[in-house]
This record gives C-alpha cells, structure tokens and sequence, in this order.
C-alpha cells in the first residue's frame, strides 16, 4: 500500500470517500531528513512554538536524546497554537511557521491540483477541490511524538475556521496504522470478520515519508492511529535515522560521518528509531478574511 523505495513515497489522497495512492517524488530524501531533523532540534527550541511539557525546554538547539524531556515530549504546536481544552484557534495565540515546513506543504498542495487540473484525481467534484487548493496558506500544524504505547482515538479535525481546505499530513520514523471513517462500507481484501462500525473504516499502512491529503468530504472525516510497528524498522528509516543523528550529535568525528556512530549520537539514534513523527498541517482562516 506504500512504497520504501529511497527517491519515492506516497501520497495517499483520501477525498470523497475515494481512495487513491500516488507514488511520487514530490519530496527528495533530504529535505524528508530536514523536516526530521527540524522537529528534533529547532521547533522544539523555538521561543514561539508550544508543546505538552509548558516551558521546560532545554535550551540547546542540539538534542540530548537521553533526556527526560524528550522522553516525555508528545506534541509540539507550530503557527496557530491549538488550545486542547477549548478545541479553538485563538488569533492572539499564533507562533513562528517554520519556512521548510511551509515551503513542503505547498509544494504537495501544488502537485495535488496539478494531478486535479490533468484529471489523474477522480472526484464528484474536481472543480470545488481545485478552487479549495488555489489559495491555501499553511498556517498551523501540530507535531505529535509517538513513543512506545502512544496512540491516538478516532477523532475529527473541525476547530479550524476553514473546514475545506485540504488538511496535509507527513509521517516519519516507524510505520502506523492510520484509520479512516467513511461514510460507505469497505470492502476488505483480508478474510478477517468485521463487524459494525469496521465496516466504515479503512486502514492504511503509513510509512516514513508518507503523505496524507485530506481533502473534500474527507476533510472532516473521524480518523485515529490505534498501532505503531515500532520494531518495523526498515533500511529506509536506519539509513535516514543514522545520517539525522549526525547532524543531531556534535561530538561524531568527521571521518566517521558516513557511516560510524559514536556513545553520543548512538543514544540520539536510539532516540529516533523508537520514535514516530507525525507533522500535520492546516489553513485555519479563510482566505478572504
């Protein structure tokens, strides 16, 4: 359902109840490895972003993998900040959003209407999604640090003032079970019995460097992440894991960049292996506001 291939991930477009999967070089390994890289080091330190811990942010820009902190970190909000208690975005409430992670998510909105505008996306409605995909501005994204028996319960993404423009979604570390509602049954290809509310949900195996795009009648549909394969550790994900605590790890010699480790970034590659990233991002105001 995904690919590991190095130069190719997939984006898994989930708009009106149709599923597509689009095998694309819409990002190159290195910037998916800067995106990694800036959610273990910059965003955690930037005086604007929020997390789960309040304040308590090492100062260093360079992680201490080892650390309680990052032990217990499960989510940092970047631009817009979710307020969790209200389920609101305040206007008073807005941080710094990341360049890389705008440019990204711009770029696979992009590609999205260029497969809309050569009719390789079937939708009921390919001209209302198009025109959602026009202007959409990357706003607010919420990065969630899955660790050990970290999950997520079905729920559905609507405090966002705009709740058309397609909600984007990139996966990093070990692989998850992402689960969609829909509004139709599925039909399974495995033989395994479902029953009742199974039968509206779809299951699709997210890997490192996936993409999610909701989008259309999916954008608010109720999803969850119920598994993570922790001990799913491909070659894709040591390879990249390996070069991201190099940069992470300052105290790595040169001669041993490409491929040696040493006691210091072996803990940050520990750190990283075990852990899943998941950024996603949304345009919270309407364009025309």
């Amino acid at each position: 359902m995904s690919s590991n291939f190095t130069n190719t991930y997939t984006i898994h477009m989930l708009c009106a109840n149709k599923y597509e999967d689009i095998l694309t070089q819409f990002s190159s390994p290195i910037e998916i490895e800067d995106l990694w890289l800036a959610a273990l080091t910059e965003w955690c330190h930037s005086p604007t972003a929020q997390c789960n811990l309040g304040t308590n942010v090492p100062p260093n820009s360079r992680i201490a993998c080892t650390d309680p902190w990052y032990s217990k970190l499960r989510w940092i909000t970047l631009g817009y900040h979710y307020q969790w208690s209200e389920r609101v975005y305040n206007e008073s409430k807005v941080g710094e959003f990341p360049s890389l992670l705008y440019g990204t998510t711009v770029n696979i909105i992009n590609f999205l209407k260029h497969l809309i505008e050569g009719r390789e996306i079937s939708s009921n409605n390919s001209s209302r999604l198009l025109e959602q995909c026009q202007n959409y501005t990357p706003e607010a994204s919420i990065v969630n640090y899955y660790r050990t028996k970290t999950t997520m319960g079905f729920h559905s993404d609507d405090a966002e003032v705009d709740k058309e423009a397609p909600l984007v979604s990139i996966s990093f570390g070990p692989t998850a079970l992402f689960l969609l509602e829909t509004s139709e049954a599925i039909k399974h290809e495995f033989d395994a019995p479902l029953h009742g509310s199974f039968d509206h949900v779809l299951p699709i195996y997210l890997h490192h460097g996936d993409v999610v795009i909701m989008a259309g009648k999916s954008r608010l549909a109720r999803h969850a992440v119920p598994l993570i394969f922790f001990d799913d550790d491909t070659e894709v994900v040591s390879k990249g894991a390996l070069r991201v605590s190099h940069n992470v790890c300052d105290k790595i010699v040169k001669e041993d960049h490409n491929e040696g480790v040493c006691i210091h970034c072996q803990e940050c590659l520990t750190y990283i292996r075990t852990t899943r990233i998941n950024m996603n991002i949304r345009q919270v105001m309407p364009v025309h506001r």
